[in-house]
């Protein structure tokens, strides 16, 4: 969508900005500002519609007919820069079939082709000297490169859309496998707590709490339970675990 509003700067910047001195007369002035200023006028519109977001389809359907028309329009209008507005309607191509299904996405390569040979028979009838000057296999190159682009942008677009499916379906499950674990953890009749390296509790089940009791919400083992604190440091240290019952509140629990 912002690229479209490059587009429609960029146009206009050749027409009537400084650079315009730079690149060929334009073989028809007026049509070509007045397609400027059109696409100027209706590239915000699309811009604010799309940020709705809302009907992508009818959005996306609505900016490749105007993507299409404007650049038949500026290449008759401008026959020199044919080739580069050409370019351009590549990527607007690309997009819309990326972000549409098969048939959407086929059909707008094949409008920007038709499009192409549609412009150079509409400037061969009329006599125009630049029809003359360019040859029928630029236009015909030009809409079988919309057709292949077309394809692969939905091949690309298809591939990221299941990835992107099958990465939320595993996050999915990882969560609720993470809540199951969490839940039967909880549960535990064997006291369970998770500690830093700094010796801070950061999780504990419900029958560590009942064994160590509340703090005032004090997190660090060493407080809690000084005695399990020293046996956690020792098996740190030497990597040898004491499973001597250990006196914790009313019952006991065995420390690896």
């Amino acid at each position: 969508i912002l690229y479209r509003v490059l587009e429609a700067g960029l146009l206009v910047l050749i027409l009537f900005g400084p650079i315009s001195e730079l690149v060929p007369s334009p073989e028809y002035p007026l049509l070509g500002k007045a397609t400027s200023l059109a696409y100027v006028a209706l590239a915000p519109i699309l811009l604010f519609w799309a940020m709705r977001k809302v009907a992508l389809r009818w959005q996306v359907l609505a900016g490749i007919l105007v993507d299409v028309t404007v650049a038949m329009l500026a290449i008759h209008a401008i026959p020199s820069a044919a080739s580069g507005v050409a370019l351009m309607l590549v990527f607007n191509v690309g997009a819309t079939a990326m972000l549409l299904p098969l048939r959407y996405g086929l059909a707008g390569g094949a409008l920007a082709g038709v499009a192409m040979i549609a412009e150079y028979v509409w400037g061969y009838l009329g006599f125009a000297a630049s029809a003359t000057d360019r040859p029928l296999a630029e236009p015909l190159m030009f809409a079988v490169s919309f057709l292949s682009i077309a394809m692969l942008c939905y091949l690309l677009g298809r591939q990221l859309r299941e990835s992107q499916a099958l990465a939320e379906r595993r996050g999915g499950e990882l969560a609720d496998m993470a809540a199951v674990n969490e839940l039967i953890i909880r549960r535990m009749r064997t006291g369970v707590l998770l500690v830093d390296g700094e010796g801070t509790i950061r999780l504990a089940n419900e029958a560590a709490l009942l064994q160590l009791g509340d703090r005032g919400g004090d997190r660090r083992l060493a407080t809690l339970s000084p005695a399990l604190a020293e046996r956690l440091d020792s098996w740190r240290r030497t990597g040898s675990s004491d499973e001597t019952p250990l006196e914790v509140g009313a019952d006991r629990i065995g420390v690896l």
